[in-house]
C-alpha cells in the first residue's frame, strides 16, 4: 500500500473511533434522567422535614393550613419535578433535543434549591451540637455542661476520689449524688461524640465551600456545563450527608448525659420518674399523649428517635431526617397508628392537638 493509501486509512480510523466516542444527544438525556431521579429521591425526605426557616417557627400553626402552604423548600422541589416530567414525556416521545433541555433545566433549579438547604442543614447542626454539650436545664443542680464533666469526672478530681473512696455502711455516709455517676463513666464517650461531632460539621462546612466554589472563576456570560452543575450539587449532598452525621453524634451526647429521661417507657403507667419534690407524669410527646409503655412501636431497646426523651423534642425531626425518614410519616404511623384500622388502635390516645384535623384526609401530593 501507498502512502496515499496509509494516510487514508488512518484518517478514516481517526473518525470512526471520534464518531464512536461521541455521546448523542438522547444518550446524554437518559444519563441526565438518571443522575436527576437519584437526587430527587434523596431529596424528598429533606425538603419535606425542613421546608423552610427557622424550623417550626416558619410552620403555620394550624395543620390545614400547613398542607395549603407546605414551604418555599416544598413549592421548589415540586416546581422541579413537574419540570422533570416535563423532560420525561418529551424522552418517551423521543424528542430529545427537548427532553435534554428540560432536565438542564430541573438541574439548575436543583443546583439553588441544595445551596440554601445544605446551608441550613450546616446552621442547625451548628445550634444542635451546642445545645448538647451545654446545660439543658440551668435550674438542675444535677445537669451539667460537658466542659464540666471534663473538669469535675476527670481523673484525680474531687468527685472521682470520693467515687473512689472505701465506707463502712452504714456508718459512713455517701459523699456524692448517685444519680451523677454515669457522667464519670460516660465521661470519654462524651467528650469523644463532642469532638467527632465538630470534626463532621468542619468537614460538611468544607464540602459546601467546594461545591459552592465550582464555577468562580469563569468568565462574565460564562455559565456551568452539565458535569459542573453535577459536581457541585454532589457537593452539597456530600455537606447535608456529613451534616446528618454530626447530627447523629449530638444525639448520642445527649443520650449519655440524660440517661433517665426515657423512664416513661419502662413504666407500666407510662409515667416519667418522679425525682425530688417533681412528681411523675404522662409525657406529651409531639402533641400526642397516651400509656407509652403500652405502646407497640415504642422500643427501649431499639429506641425510634420520636420517643427519646432523652434528646430535646425540637431535634426529633432532625433525628429521623438523620435516618432518612420524613418525620410527619413517623409521627402517623407509630403515634397515630395511621395503618390500624379505626377502633383497633393498639393503644387508647389520650389527648392528640392535632388528630381532630387528620380525619380530613392527606394531601395526594405529600
Amino acid at each position: 500500500m501507498n502512502r496515499k493509501g496509509i494516510a487514508l486509512g488512518l484518517a478514516l480510523i481517526l473518525l470512526s473511533t471520534g464518531s464512536l466516542g461521541a455521546e448523542s444527544v438522547g444518550e446524554k438525556a437518559y444519563k441526565k434522567r438518571n443522575e436527576l431521579i437519584i437526587f430527587l429521591r434523596k431529596l424528598r425526605p429533606m425538603v419535606y422535614n425542613f421546608p423552610c426557616e427557622p424550623m417550626p417557627e416558619c410552620l403555620p400553626q394550624d395543620i390545614n393550613e400547613q398542607r395549603k402552604n407546605p414551604g418555599p423548600n416544598v413549592d421548589q422541589y415540586r416546581a422541579i419535578k413537574r419540570i422533570y416530567q416535563e423532560g420525561l414525556i418529551y424522552l418517551f416521545e423521543r424528542n430529545y433535543i427537548n427532553s435534554y433541555s428540560r432536565f438542564l433545566e430541573a438541574q439548575a433549579r436543583l443546583d439553588g434549591l441544595m445551596e440554601k438547604l445544605s446551608q441550613q442543614y450546616i446552621d442547625r447542626t451548628e445550634i444542635m451540637i451546642r445545645e448538647s454539650i451545654e446545660r439543658q436545664n440551668p435550674n438542675d443542680p444535677r445537669d451539667t455542661s460537658v466542659v464540666d464533666i471534663s473538669i469535675d469526672y476527670g481523673p484525680n478530681s474531687k468527685l472521682r476520689r470520693d467515687f473512689e473512696q472505701d465506707r463502712e455502711i452504714p456508718i459512713d455516709v455517701r459523699r456524692y449524688d448517685p444519680r451523677n455517676y454515669h457522667y464519670a463513666e460516660n465521661k470519654y464517650r462524651i467528650e469523644a461524640n463532642m469532638k467527632k461531632g465538630y470534626e463532621v460539621l468542619g468537614m460538611a462546612k468544607e464540602a459546601r465551600l467546594r461545591a459552592v466554589q465550582i464555577g468562580r472563576d469563569l468568565p462574565e456570560g460564562r455559565t456551568l456545563t452539565p458535569e459542573q452543575l453535577f459536581k457541585r450539587i454532589e457537593g452539597y449532598m456530600d455537606s447535608i450527608e456529613l451534616a446528618r452525621q454530626a447530627k447523629l453524634n449530638a444525639e448520642f451526647i445527649f443520650a449519655l448525659k440524660y440517661p433517665y429521661k426515657n423512664y416513661y417507657m419502662i413504666n407500666p403507667t407510662g409515667k416519667t420518674e418522679k425525682i425530688d419534690n417533681e412528681n411523675g407524669e404522662v409525657p406529651t410527646i409531639h402533641g400526642i399523649k397516651m400509656n407509652w409503655a403500652k405502646n407497640p412501636y415504642a422500643f427501649p431497646k431499639n429506641l425510634h428517635p420520636i420517643f427519646d426523651l432523652r434528646v430535646p423534642q425540637k431535634w426529633h425531626r432532625d433525628l429521623v431526617d438523620a435516618r432518612e425518614k420524613r418525620f410527619d410519616d413517623e409521627i402517623d404511623v407509630h403515634m397515630r397508628f395511621r395503618y390500624h384500622k379505626d377502633g383497633e388502635e393498639p393503644v387508647e390516645i389520650l389527648e392528640d392537638e392535632q388528630g381532630k384535623n387528620l380525619n380530613e384526609g392527606r394531601d395526594p401530593q405529600l
